[in-house]
């Protein structure tokens, strides 16, 4: 028993000796280095949640842009060591940075359009691994519900003079909740609402904003398109409607009150823009 333990020990010695004369790889080159996900610009993707913060890998299933889809990849961005260092939170951040980018592609203020952005992060593991890029995706908004609606195409430019998701004119409805239903004609047509411009609230927080600093805000936008003066004889002379934000993308940063000229209850064909106080004359009620 005790040759043949000794036998057996001896051939494992030989053994390990002759595996470690040998090549071990057999021939394989170094393992590539692991690449961590990132999204292209250009992509097309089925939905838009608005509510989400992060775009996950196993997710990411892109769609052709010609055909049905709720938002479009119009950038891919990194953040700086800086903005990553800094007490503002990422997804802020992001969404600063993504308005310009976004601003730029399609051609103007995204926030002049039936348009909704909406900057995603990468995932909490993926930042833990060195990931700093920011998703910015952008889709059609419905002008009646404020939610990305599904299309075919792409938005690049669409803002430009002339595009067709610019804020124009249109027929509106106020709900029993005070919301406005939209429904966006050519000015040639007959219409009661025409976008007038933006009022960007200096308010911090949503609570502190009112109707009468809304009110406030709009007039001078309002006058400023129609060219007419900005005093106490401008709500006889037309009304106004806009809506704000919700409080998400408030949070965000988006703080622009939507400004409309208001002929309700009489409907006018053509554009308002520098009409002047000859065309909005003063109409006072009797």
């Amino acid at each position: 028993m005790r040759r043949r333990a000794a036998a057996l020990g001896l051939g494992l010695i030989l053994l390990l000796t002759g595996c470690a004369r040998g090549d071990i790889t057999q021939g394989w080159g170094p393992m590539p280095a692991a690449k961590q996900f990132r999204p292209v610009a250009g992509a097309c993707h089925a939905i838009l949640d608005d509510t989400a913060e992060q775009a996950l890998a196993d997710e990411y299933k892109p769609v052709p842009c010609a055909g049905p889809h709720k938002a479009e990849t119009a950038a891919v961005l990194d953040l700086t060591a800086a903005e990553v260092s800094s007490a503002t939170p990422w997804i802020n951040s992001a969404y600063t940075e993504c308005t310009k980018k976004v601003n730029a592609w399609l051609g103007g203020d995204w926030r002049t359009g039936w348009v909704v952005i909406h900057p995603l992060m990468p995932s909490s593991e993926a930042q833990a691994g060195g990931a700093r890029w920011i998703r910015c995706d952008v889709g059609e908004m419905s002008p009646i519900d404020r939610v990305a609606v599904e299309r075919k195409g792409s938005m690049k430019g669409t803002l430009k003079p002339g595009g067709k998701l610019l804020m124009t004119c249109a027929n509106t409805t106020i709900g029993s909740d005070d919301g406005l239903d939209e429904h966006p004609v050519p000015c040639a047509s007959k219409h009661d609402t025409e976008f007038a411009g933006l009022y960007v609230s200096p308010k911090k927080e949503y609570s502190d904003f009112s109707r009468a600093e809304m009110d406030k805000g709009c007039s001078p936008v309002l006058a400023r398109f129609a060219g007419v003066p900005n005093n106490r004889d401008l709500e006889y002379r037309v009304g106004w409607v806009a809506f704000q934000p919700n409080e998400h993308t408030w949070n965000l940063g988006d703080h622009a009150m939507r400004c409309f000229l208001w002929f309700a209850p009489r409907k006018v064909t053509g554009s308002y823009r520098k009409a002047g106080t000859g065309k909005l004359a003063i109409q006072y009620a009797d």
